[in-house]
């Protein structure tokens, strides 16, 4: 992909079997290009941060039912993450959610003492309320639920006790393998677009710690409300320029 070239530092392959290449890996080259694809090279789209290092890990396998469904494993998935804090990785990024898992949470525990940021996809199926998925529902991971253009929850979240965010996730255009672009939606594309804004502002600011990323998050989003289904709650849209004219790394941020 043209739009990834020179972006992706570290490739990885934890599934047996699986091709090393990734090149027909939709979920993955979608979500790669909303938080790092090449800005000003006249091709495609530009991510959230164009100048942000990516991992590309392959944990899962592709599932049989949509060509972005996978299956997963907590150890493929927890090789994945301890070669990423072994690489040094700053933001983890989980465009996946799951059944609570005692390795991974571990693991993302000692993330947290290495000041890495993780980021989480919610997943609730329809009619059902209170679980937002693993790793979402852990307290120290940003989670994140996908909102349309209109800047409305695309799903209902339970915020209850939790730092719900949302971002971006209905019809987004981004990459798809083999020169392809198309327009994809979920919240898988809304943890992306969270995963760009955190990698902006340690680009600016690297010191900045896991919880002060959040807070930022938080503070400066825009409030909407969650669907009918539950009227009386409010989430936060994440506010990119808002976050980063907190820091002081932008002086004006347009009206929207």
């Amino acid at each position: 992909i043209c739009d990834l070239q020179g972006r992706i530092v570290s490739m990885a392959n934890f599934v047996a079997g699986g091709k090393a290449t990734f090149d027909r890996d939709r979920h993955g080259t979608a979500i790669a290009g909303v938080i790092a694809a090449k800005a000003n090279n006249d091709i495609g789209i530009f991510g959230v941060a164009p100048e942000a290092d990516l991992m590309a890990l392959k944990a899962c396998w592709h599932g049989s039912g949509t060509p972005q469904s996978a299956l997963c494993s907590s150890w493929t998935i927890a090789r994945a993450v301890d070669f990423a804090l072994q690489e040094g990785a700053r933001i983890l990024n989980f465009s996946l959610a799951g059944p609570a898992d005692p390795l991974l949470e571990r693991l993302l525990r000692q993330a947290l003492l290495q000041d890495v940021i993780a980021v989480a996809a919610t997943f609730q199926p329809q009619g059902q309320h209170g679980d937002i998925g693993f790793p979402a529902s852990l307290e120290h991971v940003i989670a994140v639920v996908s909102s349309d253009p209109q800047g409305h929850a695309h799903r209902p979240a339970s915020v209850a006790n939790h730092g719900v965010l949302a971002a971006p996730g209905v019809e987004i255009l981004t990459t798809t393998p083999q020169q392809t672009y198309d327009f994809l939606s979920g919240s898988s594309l809304a943890a992306a677009h969270v995963s760009g804004i955190a990698a902006l502002l340690l680009e600016d600011h690297p010191r900045l710690t896991p919880a002060r990323v959040r807070s930022l998050l938080q503070t400066t989003s825009r409030s909407i409300r969650n669907p009918d289904t539950q009227p009386n709650t409010m989430l936060g849209i994440v506010d990119a320029c808002a976050a980063l004219r907190q820091l002081e790394s932008v002086s004006f941020c347009p009206a929207s």
